[in-house]
């Protein structure tokens, strides 16, 4: 959706809030405008009524801007920009959504009692339970999970003024993005489970563990790209896939760390030739910026490197 679609959007709905409107006007109004007017605008009351001189004036506005928009979109050149599509929930909205996850939250709480009970019942019984103990630690690792994240968007959701994006309001580059996410998943996870087998020799890892790295470093990036956009929309993201997260084989992790290590040296090197190049230039906030990059990837390969050898050290006793 472009800026103007959601222009009209706006200007057509009854429902219509002051916050959307506002940001519609920090978009699209010109300089001038925002000049004579924003001063006004931002001195409305919280949530204002409809008829509020405030809500009118930025109506009218908003109005304005739209008929400009038509007869000469050329001046408008932000209007015709894809935008993530975000929904500043009302109270009756914010209230269901609310009640949503409070009974999910519920029924959680309920299933983790009644797991953590049966784990009780195993662990003190004499008898041999560690299949169905593993495979009920786990669930109830998962269920923990779940609802530390929906008390996340419990709280978030007790925020004024709260923003949710979803994958249908992503705008379509992002919506690209995300279904490359999704495509990774599966791959990731039959790269990471072969070379997790001890029966493929070392040497037919090595081209696995490269691809498998590519693919997490590609879904990482594309994550970013969606937070990023979300952040700076003040939103909360509801998108389903999981989150990358680095493996806990020692095998596939060993890959990752190595890889890790090379990148953030080679950006190291590149920061210190920056930061050279910038101190000759007399550029002292880009070699401050550069010099601040330094010290964070050596805080990192730092920890990666003390990772990497307490990992060999365990081989070397096993």
């Amino acid at each position: 959706m472009t800026r103007n679609e959601q222009l009209e959007k706006w200007l057509s709905n009854r429902q219509r809030t002051y916050a959307d409107g506002m940001e519609l006007f920090n978009a699209l109004a010109k300089a001038n405008t925002k000049s004579s007017y924003g001063n006004y605008l931002s001195q409305a009351p919280e949530n204002p009524h409809i008829f509020d001189p405030h809500f009118t004036q930025l109506v009218n506005i908003l109005t304005k801007i739209a008929r400009e928009i038509k007869d000469a979109p050329s001046v408008y050149p932000a209007a015709f920009e894809e935008i993530l599509i975000v929904q500043t929930l009302n109270d009756e909205q914010r209230t269901q959504e609310t009640d949503i996850r409070k009974e999910a939250i519920d029924r959680l709480q309920e299933e983790i009692d009644g797991l953590h009970n049966r784990i009780s019942e195993l662990e003190s019984d004499t008898e041999n339970h560690a299949d169905e103990l593993s495979a009920l630690n786990e669930e109830f690792e998962e269920k923990m999970k779940e609802l530390s994240a929906i008390r996340g968007e419990l709280d978030a959701l007790n925020t004024p003024g709260v923003k949710i994006v979803t994958e249908e309001s992503l705008t379509p580059a992002l919506r690209k993005a995300y279904a490359r996410i999704k495509e990774i998943a599966p791959l990731y996870a039959s790269l990471h489970n072969d070379i997790a087998n001890p029966d493929i020799p070392a040497e037919e890892r090595h081209p696995l563990a490269e691809e498998l790295c590519k693919l997490d470093d590609e879904r990482r990036k594309l994550w970013k790209q969606i937070d990023d956009y979300a952040e700076g929309k003040q939103a909360t993201l509801e998108l389903d896939a999981k989150r990358p997260e680095y493996s806990e084989n020692a095998v596939v992790r060993g890959f990752e760390i190595a890889r890790q290590i090379k990148r953030l040296k080679q950006n190291i090197t590149n920061s210190k030739t920056a930061a050279e190049r910038a101190g000759k230039e007399g550029k002292q906030a880009v070699l401050q910026n550069a010099l601040d990059r330094i010290a964070k990837y050596e805080t990192e390969l730092a920890a990666l490197t003390a990772e990497l050898s307490a990992e060999q050290g365990e081989k070397v006793s096993g």
